[in-house]
């Protein structure tokens, strides 16, 4: 409102041709102490300013033009009695820097501008509000950013740990964001920017990536800090590497991830440990061992990996049919073993992939109890059956009486041969010793 109404004056003053360069200084002067002494132009404002350039108007002096004989504006009478310049003009146009001044008894004289204008516009004055600093606060942002930053690397959000460069520049550009927004003022030591990460659309899978068993605790009405699911992951660490087992069965997130979801403890983790080692029956680990090459580390994780109560899968589906299928061919080279018979990988392998062989869980008593007991009926078998190839002057070998007792047809048809001869052998035998015993009974 001020400057709308103190600009109309100082336009109408500066477009007053009838004013020198010095009259127009000092009222537009004037029009600015009255609307600063006083915050506006007041009415009586104007018209005192409307009076002033008026008056510089009127007073402004005059000299006789050159046509006329006696002072006067136009000549022709002198009845003027301030001579001034009338009709006349300067010679010429006045540099920069200075202007035509009228002067009684000189004429038309050149005067600097700074001369003619003794009490020139003064500068405004600086705003006494000063700009509110923000070094502060942006220095303070700065410090929380490189401190979340470091936060976010010690939990292994960093590409040696899995992630992608592409999820890392996310994830910070994200964070550079929310710092934006404000959401590190008054650091907390990152509260506020981990509520953030865990929750927007940009970031949480990227979060949950990481920490993948806090969902399925909180499904089970559990709840840890990110601080403590990093010690628990640590304390697991210890306990599996201390008894053994493979790095590659806890290097990974989400090999933790299925033990901190299923809310075990790490007394919990060390005892289903020591018990799937104790559970590895030496002639099953013979087995594996010479199938597969693994060694003790190794057994233990496949027992781990099987033993599934409570959601412990250890082994992680890597691949969870394919472990159980080695533990089956390893008691079954085992229960082969220990009824006698000898097995490599490729005679076990042929009798697992049979339709009974498929209904032997390696971790279920039951049918580890059902694949002794048809391992000892085929040993009985198979030592009947070497003595009648033997008469029959055949080729036999002994695993037929498994391969048989696993549906193989044709080895159930070459066992039903041989007790077929051995029955009409004894028919035949059968009545000799008959006739013998008649005549010996004559004797």
């Amino acid at each position: 409102m001020i400057v709308a109404n103190l600009d109309t004056w100082i336009d109408r003053i500066n477009s007053n041709d009838q004013l020198s360069q010095a009259q127009k200084q000092r009222l537009r002067k004037q029009a600015r102490e009255l609307a600063n002494n006083k915050g506006r132009l007041s009415a009586d404002d104007r018209a005192a300013l409307n009076a002033s350039v008026q008056q510089a108007v009127t007073n402004r002096p005059t000299v006789p033009n050159d046509g006329g004989s006696g002072p006067g504006p136009g000549g022709g009478g002198g009845n003027s009695t301030a001579p001034g310049p009338g009709d006349s003009q300067p010679p010429y146009e006045a540099p920069p820097g200075q202007e035509w001044v009228w002067n009684i008894d000189q004429g038309w004289i050149l005067q600097d501008l700074s001369v003619t204008d003794p009490d020139p516009e003064p500068e405004p004055e600086p705003d006494p509000t000063p700009p509110p600093d923000t070094s502060e606060r942006d220095n303070s942002r700065r410090m929380a950013r490189d401190e979340f930053r470091s936060v976010l690397e010690g939990m292994g959000f960093t590409t040696a740990f899995g992630f992608t460069q592409a999820e890392i520049n996310s994830l910070f550009s994200s964070v550079e964001s929310w710092i934006g927004d404000g959401w590190a003022d008054g650091y907390d030591g990152g509260e506020k920017l981990l509520m953030k990460f865990r929750t927007s659309d940009e970031t949480k899978a990227i979060y949950q990536k990481r920490f993948g068993g806090m969902a399925e605790l909180a499904s089970r009405g559990m709840a840890i800090s990110e601080g403590e699911y990093i010690n628990l992951e640590r304390s697991y660490r210890n306990v599996m590497s201390n008894y053994g087992l493979p790095s590659t069965y806890y290097d990974t997130f989400d090999d933790y991830a299925r033990l901190i979801g299923a809310g075990l403890s790490v007394d919990e983790v060390e005892q289903r440990v020591v018990a799937a080692k104790q559970a590895v029956n030496p002639l099953v680990a013979a087995e594996l061992k010479q199938y597969y090459n693994v060694g003790d580390g190794d057994l233990t994780a496949y027992m781990l990996g099987l033993t599934d109560e409570n959601g412990l899968k250890l082994a992680s589906a890597r691949n969870q049919e394919e472990i159980r299928q080695r533990g089956r061919l390893g008691q079954i080279g085992a229960a082969a073993e220990r009824a006698g018979f000898s097995m490599d990988r490729s005679y076990a392998e042929r009798l697992a992939g049979t339709s009974i062989g498929q209904t032997i869980d390696p971790f279920q008593m039951e049918t580890l109890a059902q694949l002794e007991g048809t391992f000892d009926r085929s040993r009985r078998i198979a030592d009947r059956e070497t003595t009648l190839a033997g008469i029959d002057r055949e080729t036999y070998d002994q695993r037929d009486a498994l391969a048989a007792a696993f549906g193989d047809q044709q080895a159930t048809l070459a066992s039903e041969k041989r007790a077929k001869r051995e029955r009409a052998r004894f028919a035949g035998s059968g009545g000799a010793a008959s006739g013998s015993l008649s005549v010996q009974r004559n004797f």
